[in-house]
């Protein structure tokens, strides 16, 4: 039986972007200061007590209040700092009551936005327990889906919903059944806001590349939690549900009881079940990147030849595993299954409308593209999360 108490460790082998669906604006959320490349920081701004200190400087200068809160509606970070002055060289710093954070790295001079990472009540980023149960969950479909075979041709016509019936079939016919009822994953601690990166992801390919791996395709620039961050997720089972605790005993607990039975087993092997997906992603990756040229893709190449080297040194109890924004379809759903049968997987692009063009051949690479980090050459880099 798995145990009650359980703990997930959690080391970030790339960075890691889980959103909160905020685009971070230039000159009104940050600034980027710094004269020296290496010294350049974006900080994020503290908009109230920012506004407020500035209001109280403004004010210190003897001048009419309405005037100032007029000026200070049409003014941004750079002119507060740069034309006015009420911003000072010495607010920038890494501990200033000003800003919440800054970041490292110097954005591009056509960043407009940047995309926020999640982050907690104090503005220290973490994992939420969703995200990382959500993945587990994908690892735990693809074992279940060996071992039931659900129908994948009967689905339906809502992209929303498509995949509800073969949920039930794997977990449970509702959400007081279903197996994940009993896997409850918390939130991880939080961590210094010191762990976050800036960076600049890459849709690839979007358009016909160029010189050292360069292309015009979508560049979108992130927060994310840095390579190298460790975070820890408490897991509770809380093994009441899989057994009689003296109620009553009627036949709808005795279904339950028997359904859990039967999927149980799902949660021992969960380890195994990572192994098994992450190999297979492992391999559909490198043969992704494989037909492509060496110049645009060598640093996506070299993380997957290290991973592949990596993996028979794993425990017992580790995998890998894709989190967050930039895995792509392929690392959130039946993937693996469905490319068994290319003719199921052609009829799902097509009546969902994955594809850009609408439709997809039987056997054609699905999906098409990646998300990768730029390195700071601009070049495409490893995959995120």
């Amino acid at each position: 039986m798995i145990a009650r108490n359980l703990k997930a460790r959690v080391e970030l082998l790339s960075d890691m972007h889980i959103g909160t669906g905020t685009n971070l604006a230039r000159d009104i959320d940050w600034i980027t200061v710094g004269d020296r490349p290496g010294e350049r920081y974006v900080y994020v701004a503290h908009t109230d007590r920012l506004l407020e200190e500035v209001f109280d400087r403004a004010a210190a200068e003897a001048r009419d209040l309405l005037a100032i809160a007029n000026q200070l509606a049409s003014s941004t970070l750079t002119s507060l700092y740069r034309d006015l002055h009420w911003l000072q060289p010495e607010d920038f710093r890494a501990d200033s009551s000003l800003f919440r954070y800054r970041l490292a790295a110097q954005p591009e001079p056509a960043t407009a936005f940047i995309r926020e990472q999640i982050k907690d009540v104090y503005g220290k980023p973490y994992l939420p327990g969703s995200s990382f149960k959500g993945a587990l969950r994908t690892a735990l479909a693809i074992a279940a889906a060996e071992e039931i075979k659900p129908d994948l041709t009967n689905l339906g016509y809502s992209r929303s919903w498509a995949a509800q019936s073969v949920e039930r079939q794997l977990f449970g016919h509702d959400p007081n059944h279903d197996l994940l009822r009993v896997l409850q994953v918390s939130d991880s601690q939080p961590v210094s806001a010191g762990r976050l990166v800036l960076r600049r992801a890459h849709i690839y390919p979007t358009a016909a590349s160029s010189f050292r791996g360069r292309s015009r395709g979508l560049d979108v620039d992130i927060e994310a939690l840095g390579k190298g961050t460790v975070l820890e997720l408490p897991i509770h089972v809380p093994t009441e549900l899989l057994a009689d605790r003296g109620k009553p005993f009627d036949r709808r607990r005795a279904q339950e009881l028997a359904e859990w039975e039967r999927r149980g087993p799902w949660l021992e092997r969960l380890a195994r079940a990572g192994k098994k997906q992450s190999i297979a992603l492992l391999t559909e990756e490198a043969n992704f990147f494989r037909d492509r040229p060496q110049s645009e893709v060598h640093e996506a190449q070299k993380f997957l030849a290290q991973r592949v080297k990596e993996f028979p040194q794993l425990g017992p109890n580790e995998f890998f595993l894709v989190l967050g924004w930039g895995g792509g379809w392929h690392t959130k759903t039946l993937n693996q299954v469905l490319k068994r049968d290319p003719k199921v997987l052609s009829d799902l692009v097509t009546r969902y409308r994955l594809n850009r063009t609408g439709t997809l051949k039987p056997g054609a690479a699905f999906p098409k593209s990646r998300h990768l980090l730029r390195t700071r050459l601009g070049e495409a880099g490893p995959p995120l999360g």
